[in-house]
């Protein structure tokens, strides 16, 4: 599949891991932040809805505090670092932007409780009606084990179905999902496209290489088989490349996941019912 009509998609959820933010798995960097940037207030121009689901508060409190890169770090000094880092990681998009920009920080828990959950989207569509842009982590200072979402990948696909969102997408520092490790194999040959329901390319996901992130392949792959079996279009391209620019040509910018038709005609269904009774 080559041809998408991006047009189509009004309401996107789009993820930005620390490989990109923090490519030296330190600093906050403007390389790659500021075209993702453009291209979110290339949406807004184009009346599409955009949240922003945000990493690197770790290494950006990493880098706060100048710790040697080589440092191993638990989960409680992760937690201490990501508090010290989300003003910076914030402060880090604003300057990107005119309008304004709203942290949201959310754990898994706000989203598996329907009262939390209802209320977070009522926050989501109240910024829309300001134009801020929401900026999306998970609350690592509260959050333990048992409510962490493991990394912002499933957060991402969690926040795509809290708001019916119709397009996620997942930028990483690779081209898509590769039949083998791209890192350690240049022979591995880039999946252009998953059919709904096939959850044989699992096997292909390998570890993560960046030290101070919390996801990888698996991660992705997961989420997003999460979010097409919803209804919900995924792809997941290089964000050090600008493939989602490609978007706007309707081309496919990386691998791309079918979602579930089933569920597009009820979302659309509903979405109908609403306006008719609003």
């Amino acid at each position: 599949m080559n041809d998408i009509n991006f047009s189509h998609y009004q309401k996107i959820v789009i993820k930005v891991g620390s490989a990109l933010i923090a490519p030296d798995s330190r600093a906050c960097s403007t390389e790659y932040c500021l075209p993702i940037a453009n291209f979110i207030k290339k949406c807004h121009a184009a009346s599409k809805q955009v949240i922003l689901v945000s990493s690197g508060a770790v290494a950006a409190g990493f880098n706060q505090l100048q710790l040697p890169a080589n440092q191993s770090i638990n989960l409680e000094q992760k937690q201490a670092l990501a508090a010290i880092g989300q003003s910076i990681v914030i402060c880090h998009w604003q300057r990107f932007f005119d309008q304004d920009v709203a942290q949201v920080l959310l754990t898994s828990d706000d989203i598996n409780n329907p009262k939390r959950a209802s209320n977070a989207k009522k926050t989501f569509a109240q910024l829309e009606q300001f134009e801020a842009l929401p900026i999306v982590n998970e609350n690592d200072t509260v959050v333990t084990e048992e409510l962490k979402f493991g990394d912002n990948d499933m957060l991402a696909a969690q926040v795509a179905l809290l708001t019916d969102a119709d397009l996620l997408i997942i930028c990483s520092d690779v081209d898509g999902v590769f039949n083998d490790n791209p890192h350690t194999n240049p022979e591995a040959a880039l999946i252009k496209t998953i059919d709904y329901g096939n959850q044989d390319v699992i096997g292909y996901a390998k570890t993560k290489h960046n030290p101070h992130s919390y996801g990888g392949m698996l991660s992705k792959l997961q989420s997003a088989i999460l979010a097409s079996t919803q209804g919900i279009a995924v792809t997941i391209c290089n964000g050090k490349k600008e493939a989602y620019n490609t978007l706007w040509s309707n081309q496919n910018p990386g691998t791309w996941l079918y979602p579930s038709r089933a569920k597009v005609m009820n979302n659309e269904l509903s979405h109908k019912n609403t306006l008719s009774e609003a």
